[in-house]
């Protein structure tokens, strides 16, 4: 599990108890920068399944999740609005996307790629390599 071999992922492996996939997260922000750290800022909890008294989905383990990446391979992002929730977040070694003659830096086999599945806002696939 590639959770297990970043740093802060065991962290957020046991706070959330499983492999997170960040189904209806909030992209707080997204900071890019050509050279040195960017960061993606992400909400998540995990719904219960329960509600409260007035019809409200109870939710628990709030958190915060901050991505930190430097060494851009390539950036392919879409949709960027006001509220930026997102169907899922995959973190996986980086896929061939036909697209590497654009790559700023050659691929190696531990490069890694975030995918921002979906649902409303910005989405998109943000490869690199630490």
């Amino acid at each position: 599990m590639i959770y297990e071999k970043i740093e802060g992922g065991p962290e957020l492996l046991a706070w959330f108890g499983q492999n997170p996939t960040f189904p209806d997260a909030v992209i707080l922000s997204l900071s890019l920068n050509r050279t040195g750290a960017s960061e993606l800022m992400i909400h998540r909890w995990i719904d219960t399944g329960a509600v409260d008294q007035d019809g409200y989905r109870i939710l628990d383990k709030h958190a915060v999740v901050t991505f930190a990446f430097e060494d851009f391979m390539d950036l392919q992002l879409d949709g960027f609005s006001h509220q930026n929730v997102i169907n899922g977040l995959i973190l996986r070694y980086a896929t061939d996307r036909g697209r590497a003659g654009y790559y700023g830096l050659p691929k190696v086999p531990e490069d890694i790629e975030i995918e921002l599945r979906p649902c409303y806002g910005l989405d998109g696939f943000i490869p690199r390599r630490k």
